[in-house]
């Protein structure tokens, strides 16, 4: 086997990163960052994955996650945060947006779907994150709120142009 899969985890609430921490299988090798900023410097080509809080000091997790997608080499970004998806999750680059607090199984699940669709060319590897997210907000969302949003309108059309659902995504090989 090779090199094992490299997680940072950065969020301003040192329990939750320890929790995170004793989540992951064994295999992870797991950095931590109390902040955006320092996990944006934490965060090199060797990193696969990061876990990242939304809310937090000096640099905000939105921060973080539209820098990353500005790099060559991008890892699995998975947002988990205690604010209540809304639209604006829609414009976010991320693969996935978990609500505080997620429970271990959905964590781990989440985070591996996500990983593997970093081997997927980038514009696929978007569609399905954009499903992902999609799906969080109508789940979170009044029906009336979401007619009224361009976001989510944008995005509906988006994936209905390219015949994308997150069906697609759950049977990612």
């Amino acid at each position: 086997m090779g090199r094992p899969t490299s997680v940072a985890v950065i969020d301003d609430d040192t329990d939750y990163r320890q929790l995170y921490k004793l989540w992951l299988p064994e295999e992870y090798e797991v950095i931590e960052a109390g902040d955006g900023r320092t996990g944006l410097q934490r965060i090199d080509d060797s990193i696969d994955a990061v876990l990242l809080d939304r809310q937090m000091p000096k640099l905000s997790g939105e921060t973080v996650a539209e820098k990353l997608r500005q790099r060559s080499v991008t890892p699995a970004v998975v947002m988990i945060s205690s604010v209540k998806p809304d639209v604006d999750i829609l414009d976010i680059p991320v693969d996935s947006y978990l609500r505080k607090p997620a429970d271990r199984d959905t964590l781990v699940s989440v985070l591996s779907a996500v990983q593997r669709r970093c081997e997927y060319e980038t514009e696929r590897r978007e569609l399905l994150g954009l499903a992902d997210r999609r799906d969080t907000v109508a789940d979170a969302v009044r029906a009336t709120a979401l007619a009224e949003s361009d976001a989510y309108k944008r995005a509906v059309e988006r994936l209905e142009q390219h015949d994308v659902s997150l069906a697609d995504a759950a049977s990612e090989p």
